[in-house]
């Protein structure tokens, strides 16, 4: 096919119906950029014969070496149809230059993006997913649904994409495993029941939490009308059809081929082609042609179900029967194989190409490769990229139809999901807009609002309008007949220059500049002029200008490198020059705070995607995907374009399944190279979606990817393309949690070197003492004491501190929470996060709002009032304290579904927290009311981790009146109104009774003679999260702790001997250093970063397998075989510490026979206290006095330790 002009794809992308925007994904190696490369042969992009071999897509020099895809890549690809103008017809055929009077022909566009399928680059997946409404997922029939096959199927689905089903690799089922046309039947058939078991499940939780929202509204709707205590008895469930989210090959939705020999179908062909024969229309064969269906062996015109085939010819015969789907599809197929392959007969492979129709080229015919001659034959047969390009039109949606269904969740936020095919409401002129795909018009303007997915790096030379060369430059106005015109020319003019070198002046071209030479050395001159002239094409610029980027060579290098938006535009049209708004995902306009993630950016250049090549377009209306230059810094790995930042939706941002977690700190070889290095890092973060750089106080740079292979890219990228510098990295930085478990501590044991800044813990006292010198501080980090043990008459775990003044003694209880409990609460950590995030904003609101109430009241003489006064109203209502209205309810114990809105989760929380810690050791069930009434104060670190701080009875006592637990202040904190016009919603009428007392006595607080912790409640939080955040084994957070405030006594004799601000930073470290110390009265143990591997093997090489996973202290989870096939399914856990070079390690000890996946599966206790040595009689028999056996733990603890420039105990 010939190659198709930049204009004709411009010209189509202004209709949004013939318009489809498709993705391809699957797991790695299972054909994904193979099946690309036939697609693009349809346009002449790439010759049909190299398709497969190519990868056009994959222009990374990295992704050509591996074989495998690391970055999405798109391409607008034509094609052309003949549809038949009888109305009950939907047949589509492939268009040929003589159209038929009773055809019309349809011209579509196809923006193509192909993404990785290896778990570290999941993130591409996420941007490919954001800017398709279909999307072709391949499944290699041999490996069946694997685990990154879910992670994709689970990306469509969030995304609202259509999908269609390709099941790849058909040939290894009849050439390596020989398997018999049945056989594969049974297979396929199995594998397709695998995949929409997968959809099942998501169906499944998506009706589960829509069930649960309509519920929550029913209540609510029932007890206005029937009051509070009426029981609810009208409720039902409406049932809701799912079938149209599932695959069958009846329905057109599933292509069964073989990308890499270049054929594929799918059942409505072959209905085609035998329904003249079978007497039938092709629409009435169709449903017949998956399941068992049977045709009539006397009449060979009619088709039977098994039991009519039973009923007429015997229960024996129906059972030995072919279905009508192997007979008329895979039993062809089969003979082509086994003629041209397995036993590569000439006499039959003649017969089979005269059967078939098929044109085969005299030198393919004689090629000896079989799988030359094989491909010819199967391509002429069933060529692959006409039975995808037709499902593509077919079976998924143009932008038109795609996106009422899809842009719900993105633009207002609901809980939208695929298993609802209603389409959305627009709710203002936007919102049309965006529903109806309208470009708009000259008379009418659309408001333009377009989506990000993904910032690209790419060289200057790579942009048409940007290169050097003036080819490059001229590129985007030029079509093939003027490239080959421009191509003779330069030929002649190379001809007539040749002659007049004889008597040129030679010069010097090493160092890029022209100069005079010696005569004497004019043996081969170069004529100066041409070479001048070549120099200046070449560069594009003169000397002087060459020698001055030399000298500024960081400004060079990032100049180099230009960031490009790869983006999807949904409304409007976008056109160069125009200024719009960049709104990145944290922008909210209700939010005044968010300015910051708001800029105005001015469109530079407009993108046709063409995989390595740019073209460059003057406008790109909606329904289209294309690139943008000039959002530089205004957008950072994603974000919304809109014309109208207050009118325009800011679209939501892209679900993710993986996260960074390997992280390294890098250094540049070359001090003077820093420059170069940070400024490589700032590229490196804008255009790769799923990196985090940040600067440690330290100064280190620190860079988190992925996983192993996607650091392997970023650190070449860094050292070639952005840095252009030599990095030292240093070895992965894997994150630790820090734990304790209720066992004995090792009695005995030493530590040091684990306070703030590494000096000793040692010098926080243990016990309950007055003294106020007992908390002074060595700052000698080799300092080593005995562990703390609880003195006489305290319990496990209790710590009474004084602070370095002596003014203030604190008593805490460190102590371990449940097994369930810390589960629990890892588990519903985006739960809290959403929680504590509404709270924070709410409070700052409320803040905002009454400092202008008072400053109001000031302003007009209403209220006289001191600055005592205002800071108490401010105080009240920020910790909105006040009589708790909702004693009488529980909460939350029954095991009812998670609620959506705020109010009611944290009542389902607190009674589902209060379940997990139900009758486990040390805790009571009216200590456990106390904790979900009143006690829980805060969660850490970060206020949402696995720690839990409570306040005893005693300490509450201190409070003027009952104080509200963090669940039910988090509840009325939600359910407050409108703060806007003043501040008082969040006052209860305790509390305005209170303020109008204070008002009318402002001289009564200075009366005080003790201090209380209400006064420090703040410093002892900050204090707790500082200890959760940096425990004393490693530095690093805590998980599974509970700390108790036991006791807050002041020692002073009156408030003018307490400096209040340096009281306050001496509570916070008092508080800091006394968990810790309660922590080391247990036995500590680490939580380890795990990877879950899965690998699939034959039996040969499964001892190998298993030595590798043994040796990296790894734990086999299951083995399965899988029916029918020679794999071994293996799940394994192995821990991300020594999981750097288990890949190759297991690809060279199986001579590639396996192929591990890892994908992040979260912390995992080591049980091995890092303190243990033998003691008893019976550890010192068996592993002396040395030890022998390594302790893990403490390997693992010290290394961190010493990466970290903390003191290390050694024996030298």
């Amino acid at each position: 096919m010939p190659v198709i002009p930049p204009t004709k794809l411009a010209e189509l992308q202004k209709s949004p119906r013939n318009i489809r925007n498709v993705c391809v994904l699957a797991h790695v190696d299972h054909g994904k950029t193979t099946l690309s490369d036939a697609l693009l042969a349809t346009n002449g992009i790439i010759s049909t014969k190299l398709a497969g071999k190519v990868r056009y897509l994959d222009s990374r020099e990295d992704e050509q070496e591996r074989g495998i895809t690391m970055e999405s890549s798109g391409i607008s690809l034509y094609y052309k149809v003949l549809t038949k103008k009888e109305p009950d017809s939907t047949e589509t055929t492939p268009a040929s230059d003589e159209a038929q009077s009773d055809h019309t022909v349809s011209e579509y566009l196809i923006n193509l993006i192909d993404s990785p399928g290896h778990i570290d680059f999941a993130s591409e997946v996420a941007s490919a997913a954001r800017l398709s409404d279909g999307a072709l997922v391949l499944v290699d029939v041999v490996e069946g649904v694997c685990t990154q096959t879910i992670s994709v199927l689970r990306q469509a689905w969030v995304e609202n994409v259509q999908p269609v089903l390709f099941l790849n690799k058909i040939d290894r089922l009849i050439v390596e495993w020989q398997m018999g046309p049945s056989e594969a039947y049974v297979h396929i058939q199995q594998l397709i029941e695998q995949v929409n078991a997968v959809l099942a499940g998501f169906w499944e939780g998506d009706r589960l939490a829509d069930d649960s929202r309509k519920l929550e509204l029913a209540k609510e709707k029932w007890k206005e009308t029937h009051g509070e205590d009426a029981p609810m008895t009208d409720w039902y469930l409406e049932e809701k059809d799912d079938s149209h989210i599932y695959f069958s090959p009846e329905q057109g939705n599933v292509l069964f081929g073989s990308a890499i020999d270049g054929w594929a179908f799918r059942v409505n062909h072959f209905a085609q082609v035998f329904a003249e024969k079978l007497g039938t229309s092709p629409a009435k064969l169709q449903p017949l042609m998956w399941g068992d269906y049977f045709i009539d062996p006397k009449s060979k015109r009619r088709v039977l179900t098994r039991k009519q085939y039973s009923k007429l010819y015997g229960a024996g015969k129906a059972t030995l029967v072919l279905p009508l789907f192997v007979q008329l599809c895979f039993v062809p197929i089969w003979q082509v194989y086994q003629s041209v392959i397995i036993d590569h007969d000439e006499e039959k492979i003649d017969k089979v190409i005269s059967t078939l129709g098929t044109k085969v080229l005299p030198r393919d015919r004689r090629s000896k490769d079989r799988r030359t001659l094989l491909t010819a034959i199967m391509q002429g047969w069933l060529p692959l990229a006409q039975a995808c390009m037709v499902a593509i039109l077919e079976k998924l949606p143009s932008p038109i139809d795609a996106q009422p269904l899809r842009l719900l969740p993105l633009v207002q936020g609901g809980a939208k999901s695929a298993s609802d095919h209603k389409a959305a409401e627009p709710k203002n002129e936007a919102e049309r807009a965006l529903f109806n795909c309208d470009s708009g018009s000259e008379d009418s303007v659309a408001p333009m609002v377009a989506y990000i997915g993904k910032v690209i790096s790419v060289p200057r030379d790579a942009l048409p309008e940007l290169s050097s060369t003036k080819s490059q430059r001229n590129r985007k106005a030029m079509t093939a007949e003027e490239m080959r015109a421009l191509g003779r020319e330069a030929v002649r003019r190379e001809f007539s220059q040749s002659g007049e070198a004889s008597s040129a002046t030679p010069v010097d071209v090493g160092s890029g500049v022209a100069t005079p030479q010696d005569s004497g050395a004019q043996d081969e001159g170069v004529p100066v002029d041409s070479l001048v002239k070549a120099i200046n094409e070449k560069l594009n610029t003169d000397p002087a200008q060459d020698i001055a980027i030399d000298n500024g060579s960081d400004q060079s290098n990032a100049e180099d490198e230009i960031l490009i938006g790869f983006g999807r535009i949904y409304s409007g049209t976008v056109r160069v020059g125009d200024t719009v708004w960049a709104m990145q995902p944290k922008y909210d306009p209700m939010a005044p705070d968010s300015q910051q993630y708001l800029k105005e950016v001015n469109v530079e250049a407009l993108y046709m995607l063409m995989g390595r090549e740019f073209v460059c377009l003057q406008q790109v209306p909606a329904g289209n995907v294309f690139g943008i230059r000039g959002i530089s810094g205004a957008i950072i790995k994603s974000g919304t374009l809109a014309s109208d930042s207050k009118r325009c939706p800011n679209l939501a941002a892209m679900h993710s399944e993986t996260y960074p977690i390997v992280r390294v700190a890098l250094e540049p070889i070359n001090p003077h190279d820093m420059n170069k290095l940070v400024r490589g890092l700032e590229l490196l973060n804008q255009a790769d979606p799923c990196v985090q750089v940040s600067s440690q106080s330290t100064g280190e740079r620190v860079l988190v990817t992925a996983g192993e292979l996607h650091l392997e890219r970023c650190m070449k990228d860094l050292r070639e393309r952005f840095a252009r510098c030599e990095i030292h990295v240093s070895e992965p930085i894997v994150p630790f949690r820090e734990s304790i478990v209720r066992q004995n501590a090792q009695p005995g044991v030493v530590l040091g070197g684990v306070g703030a800044s590494g000096q000793s813990l040692a010098t926080v006292s243990a016990v309950a003492s007055s003294q106020g010198n007992s908390n002074n501080q060595d700052d000698s980090p080799g300092l080593v004491e005995p562990r703390a043990k609880p003195a006489e008459g305290q319990q496990r775990g209790e710590v009474s501190v004084t602070t370095p003044n002596g003014l203030v003694t604190i008593t805490l209880i460190v102590e371990p929470l449940p097994e369930k409990t810390i589960r629990f609460l890892q588990r519903h950590e985006g739960d809290i996060q959403r929680i504590v995030k509404l709270s924070s904003s709410k409070r700052r609101q409320a803040l905002n709002s009454a400092a202008e109430a008072l400053e109001s009241a000031n302003t007009d003489d209403v209220v006289p009032s001191t600055p005592a006064t205002t800071s108490v109203s401010l105080n009240r209502i920020i910790a909105n304290d006040g009589i708790d209205a909702d004693n009488d309810e529980h909460g939350g114990k029954s095991r009812s579904p998670k609620p959506s809105r705020v109010s009611e989760l944290c009542l389902w929380l607190q009674g589902r927290l209060c379940a997990t810690l139900d009758r486990a050791k040390g805790w009571d069930p009216q200590r456990v009311q106390h904790i979900a009434e009143h006690g829980l104060r805060m969660f850490g670190p970060r206020r949402v981790g696995a720690n839990m701080l409570i306040y005893s009875k005693d300490v509450l006592l201190q409070y003027k009146k009952p104080t509200l637990g963090w669940f039910k202040q988090q509840k009325k904190i939600s359910l407050q109104g409108s703060l806007s016009s003043a501040a008082t919603p969040l006052l209860s009428d305790d509390d305005e009774e209170t303020e109008s007392d204070s008002e009318t006595a402002p001289l009564a607080e200075p009366t005080r003679t003790t201090i209380t912790i209400c006064d420090f409640e703040e410093s002892v939080n900050t204090g707790f999260q500082l200890a959760t955040q940096t425990g004393p084994l490693c530095f690093e957070p805590l998980i599974g702790v509970a700390v108790t405030v036991k006791g807050f006594e002041y020692n002073g004799s009156s408030l003018a001997s307490a400096n209040m601000g340096a009281l306050s930073g001496q509570i916070i470290t008092t508080v800091r250093d006394a968990v810790k110390m309660g922590f080391l009265h247990w036995s500590p143990r680490l939580h380890l970063a795990m990877y879950t591997c899965d690998i699939q093997a034959t039996s040969e090489v499964l001892g190998k397998v298993y030595a590798v996973i043994n040796r990296r202290h790894g734990r086999i989870l299951s083995e399965e075989m899988r029916e029918g096939t020679p794999y071994f399914t293996i799940k394994a856990t192995i821990p991300i510490v020594e999981s750097f070079g288990f890949s190759d390690e297991i690809r060279k000890r199986t001579s590639g026979a396996a192929i591990p996946l890892l994908i992040f599966r979260g912390f995992e206790s080591l049980d091995e206290d890092p303190f243990w040595v033998p003691t008893t009689e019976e550890e010192l028999e068996d592993l002396g006095e040395k030890a022998d056996r390594e302790n893990e733990a403490k390997r693992y603890m010290d290394k961190v330790r010493k990466r970290k420039g903390l003191f290390v105990e050694r024996k030298i």
